[in-house]
């Protein structure tokens, strides 16, 4: 019997307790008609969503992106990848063709692959007007918070995510703001209100960071990498639970705050991820096409995929250090409770020592952080100074990342 399987009804407990913090369930939601299901009762067989995903087990964890992986296998072998990431360096808008100085071989996959199938466009057309882009642009700085001390935190708490960056070499370990940027802006490229527009950058962002985590996969299988014990790094199982910790985690922990989505916009956020999974390179059969599936992948890192680990422990440690320094002194120790605050394992498996009094603040101002600056300032005036301030740093966070990111512009690493 495979893992899995064996893992059902932990999982099926598990799910249950989310939807206890206030996700819905499959039987409360409404009946998914996202990306890759066809419609049901209408004009031939109908997919079941269910019917067509597993959850990423064993075998996931042996799968990278073979498709991507030979991409950087030639360019390796022909040494462009320095031509390639100058193509890479000029490419940053939907409309705009890839550069012809790109090799023949990276020119041909971004062709093919940084396209929107009609299916995906209908869909991207709905959600530019849905609920979840409103959400999201008039919680920006919020959500920007929860990502940066849930979903980033909550990686580095599975060995296999922490061990894949650490390898890596060029992202944590050699400059933390480069993991910032790109993790922020895979969840604004999904999210954003214009980022599929053809001025925007969403389909370039995805297609580039499929090809950046090739090149970081190859990486770190040149420079010591176990794969008969660890698997494939940036696995496909691993993409799977990264990619659910920049959409799916923080609906859940925003549930902690009182904060929950309707199933409109359960169903419209599922939509995007499925669509960011496609164009990131994980496989179909893996991909999440319901929130209830999320949830199952995410009961599965908690329950299975949690541990301590000396590059985990190192990389937490390292942003913390990095908040101090970029942000304001001090700005690590609020960062630490917040991760505890979010979710205390996370925060005991990387060893983030307890501090009462800053969680205990942080608690109690938590569920007014997800609610617009103007909303909570109108509705508690003695609040709006300390709001205000919130506000100010998680903003100077989100200006920052965006300018980081543009000027690093997911390079791959050439090492």
């Amino acid at each position: 019997m495979s893992r899995s399987i064996n893992r059902r009804t932990t999982l099926s407990a598990l799910a249950a307790g989310a939807v206890a913090a206030g996700l819905p369930s499959a039987a409360t939601a409404r009946p998914q008609r996202g990306v890759g299901q066809q419609d049901q009762g209408r004009g031939g067989p109908a997919a079941d969503a269910k019917s067509t995903w597993m959850l990423p087990g064993e075998q996931a964890e042996s799968e990278g992106d073979p498709e991507a992986d030979e991409v950087i296998e030639q360019l390796v072998r022909a040494d462009q990848m320095v031509v390639a990431n100058r193509a890479f360096h000029a490419w940053t808008r939907n409309d705009q063709p890839v550069p012809a100085e790109a090799p023949p071989v990276l020119r041909d996959f971004l062709q093919r692959h940084a396209v929107l199938t009609e299916q995906e466009r209908s869909t991207i057309d709905r959600l530019t007007h849905g609920d979840t882009i409103k959400l999201v642009q008039s919680n920006m700085e919020v959500l920007t918070t929860a990502e940066a001390f849930g979903g980033l935190f909550a990686a580095l708490a599975d060995p296999l995510l922490a061990k894949s960056v650490y390898a890596a070499q060029f992202d944590l370990v050699m400059d933390v703001s480069r993991r910032f940027s790109r993790t922020m802006n895979t969840l604004w490229d999904m999210l954003g209100g214009h980022s599929w527009e053809p001025q925007g950058n969403g389909l370039i962002t995805l297609a580039k960071l499929r090809l950046v985590h090739a090149a970081a996969r190859r990486m770190a299988l040149t420079h010591g990498w176990d794969r008969a014990r660890d698997g494939m790094p940036i696995s496909q199982r691993l993409q799977v639970e990264e990619l659910m910790y920049v959409g799916a985690y923080n609906a859940q922990l925003a549930a902690k705050f009182d904060f929950h989505l309707t199933p409109r916009q359960n169903d419209e956020l599922v939509a995007a991820m499925h669509i960011g999974g496609r164009l990131l390179g994980i496989a179909d059969a893996y991909n999440p096409k319901t929130m209830e599936q999320s949830q199952q992948v995410l009961a599965d890192a908690a329950a299975h995929h949690r541990a301590s680990s000396d590059e985990g422990i190192k990389l937490a440690q390292s942003m913390l250090r990095w908040m101090d320094q970029k942000i304001f002194p001090g700005a690590g120790a609020v960062g630490a409770a917040m991760v505890r605050v979010l979710d205390a394992h996370v925060g005991d498996v990387l060893h983030i020592p307890a501090n009462p009094p800053l969680e205990a603040g942080i608690a109690t101002l938590g569920p007014y952080l997800y609610r617009p600056a103007y909303e909570v300032q109108r509705k508690f005036p003695l609040l709006a100074a300390t709001h205000a301030q919130m506000f100010q740093v998680a903003s100077k966070m989100v200006a920052w990342y965006a300018v980081d990111f543009r000027d690093f512009d997911l390079q791959m690493p050439t090492g």
